[in-house]
């Protein structure tokens, strides 16, 4: 299957909002009242944030014209991007086409503005590069179920990972050595689930 011109592979709901309950519980984390939203997409981390904490105020970026994550968006790359209150939260799922570009690119603005606590959710792939490139993460949490893409590059693929995903957070209250936890399966198990 060729991919997607655009990137367009859109997270699942609920995996996005197991990673943030997983802050919550797992790290004592709570959410910030302000949740950015960068490769915004179909908006899977800022509703998730809006399930958890219905007064957060969720905003986000996407150059695509069809994104539609339900919640304002700004029509701008990440590169471009700047967040606009400081003390708030930066969730995303970035596009892989240029995932190392943006990881730089959103770690800059974290260390710049030491605003904002960052999680990404990656392929094992991405995780395994940033371990040997001086800029871990804190919290790895390891999701042993595949997601399966939406979106229009990804209506109903499978992830070709041999794990599912990884969510990685950069936070001045974690640890300075890299934490690794299990996700809590985040779908029902099963066939179709």
């Amino acid at each position: 299957m060729p991919r997607d011109p655009l990137d367009r592979y859109y997270t699942p709901d609920a995996l996005a909002e197991a990673c943030l309950r997983f802050m919550e519980k797992e790290l004592r984390y709570p959410l910030p009242l302000t949740v950015y939203e960068p490769c915004a997409g179909g908006g899977a981390f800022g509703r998730a944030a809006l399930r958890l904490r219905p007064q957060t105020t969720v905003r986000g970026c996407d150059p695509d014209p069809e994104a539609a994550p339900g919640y304002p968006v700004d029509r701008c790359t990440v590169e471009d991007w700047q967040p606009p209150v400081a003390q708030c939260a930066v969730f995303t799922n970035p596009h892989y086409a240029n995932v190392y570009d943006t990881i730089r690119t959103l770690r800059d603005l974290q260390w710049r503005t030491g605003a904002f606590s960052l999680g990404l959710l990656l392929r094992a792939t991405t995780v395994e590069h940033l371990m040997h490139s001086g800029d871990p993460p804190s919290v790895l949490a390891v999701s042993r179920q595949r997601p399966r893409w939406g979106g229009p590059g990804g209506a109903a693929l499978t992830s070709s990972d041999t794990c599912g995903s990884v969510w990685a957070l950069w936070h001045a209250e974690f640890s300075d050595n890299t934490t690794i936890h299990a996700l809590p399966d985040w779908r029902p198990r099963g066939r179709h689930g």
